[in-house]
């Protein structure tokens, strides 16, 4: 390792270092007020309510120069909101002339994600730093965006349009993931729906795992019209409903009591994208959760019943060369060996089907079967 000599300074040096200090705190105190500089136009121009192209360069060029001057908390939370807020300048400075095609630019799900978490993070500044600038239009204009795609995503399902349908909710749960989980769960629903069983799976899996099916609550009321119990996206909107008289009876439900069904339709997703392994393990952590579900206990049976059988799929063939290999005693053992080893393989799973439903005549059958071909008749006796 390198010596460090730690000489004397002397007055000159010293006039050296404070040239330098001086030099520094200069550029610091230049780029903290060209900052506030770019912060000055970025709001003057975000606050129009006409926007011209000469705007839109000008808000693009400060916009990009201050997010490399930013230094100070607040400076980096309004940079980066400007920043993400830019194609909602594009949009609204093309006034009524904006199309359908301009305004479902901003209904990229990256941008929506982008969006919601800048929204998200400046309303939650403005907070701490108890100066509100943006914070009541942006809770405005958070739930307006909200309701649009909400709108677009239900218009989308009515016209059988599942796949996109799904795409949108998602995208609003994106947008607002504390609030929206069941946009999640509507997106993979709809997914389901489309077919897109690799889809399905991906967000039925992100919707098992999510906060809001092990954290959140269901929020329910009765109508006074019907009587009918409802469903409400949240505890405020039903807050609202009771408070103008239409519903009564309140009553919540903790998501997380209804997981088994949840794992139980991704278990059945699993099994169609033959991830077999994956079904049966989701299968055991959903009966644990619900013992009682009948459907549940029966679909685990199913899946271990035809694994079992898959795995004897070319027993036939086997058994149509054993015959055939009489007078060749090596093949003819070989042969043998092979049709062993294969129910050995698939005697786990109808040991399995049995024991959850001792009752089926044919899991008795071929387990009794299977005992015999791999040479444990006791035990196959003991099948009654």
């Amino acid at each position: 390792m390198a010596q460090i000599y730690f000489g004397l300074l002397y007055k000159s040096d010293f006039r050296t270092m404070k040239k330098l200090i001086l030099s520094a705190a200069l550029i610091l105190s230049v780029a903290t007020f060209a900052q506030k500089d770019e912060l000055k136009t970025l709001k003057k121009i975000y606050s129009k309510n006409t926007i011209s192209e000469k705007d839109l360069q000008e808000y693009k060029t400060t916009s990009d120069a201050l997010e490399s001057l930013a230094l100070e908390e607040a400076d980096k939370v309004y940079a980066k909101f400007y920043k993400v807020m830019y194609p909602t300048v594009v949009l609204a400075s093309k006034g009524e002339k904006a199309t359908l095609q301009d305004q479902m630019k901003l209904y990229n799900p990256e941008f929506i994600k982008e969006y919601g978490a800048i929204i998200n993070e400046t309303i939650d500044f403005e907070k701490k730093s108890g100066k509100k600038i943006y914070s009541d239009e942006l809770v405005q204009e958070k739930a307006e965006f909200k309701k649009g795609l909400s709108a677009l995503a239900m218009n989308l399902n009515t016209a059988s349009k599942f796949k996109e349908s799904s795409a949108l909710f998602y995208s609003l749960y994106t947008f607002d993931p504390k609030e929206e989980g069941k946009s999640l769960k509507n997106a993979a629903i709809l997914a389901v729906q489309s077919e897109d069983y690799k889809l399905s799976q991906k967000l039925y899996e992100e919707y098992a795992d999510s906060d809001y099916v092990n954290n959140d609550f269901t929020y329910y009321a009765i109508s006074k019209v019907n009587g009918n119990e409802e469903e409400f996206n949240s505890r405020a909107e039903r807050t609202k409903f009771i408070s103008l008289g239409s519903h009564e009876k309140p009553r919540d439900v903790k998501n997380a009591t209804k997981k088994h069904e949840i794992l139980k339709i991704l278990a059945l997703l699993y099994y169609k994208n033959v991830e077999i392994e994956k079904a049966k393990t989701t299968y055991d952590i959903a009966r644990k959760l619900a013992p009682d579900d009948e459907e549940l206990k029966q679909g685990e049976f199913q899946i271990y019943y035809n694994s079992g059988f898959a795995l004897l799929a070319d027993e036939d063939k086997i058994v149509n060369e054993i015959n055939a290999s009489r007078a060749d005693k090596a093949k003819y053992d070989e042969l043998l060996k092979k049709r062993i080893d294969m129910f050995a393989k698939a005697l786990p799973n109808f040991e399995k089907a049995y024991s959850i439903d001792p009752t089926d005549e044919n899991t008795k059958t071929i387990l009794k079967m299977s005992y015999d071909i791999t040479g444990q008749p006791e035990k196959a006796k003991a099948i009654n």
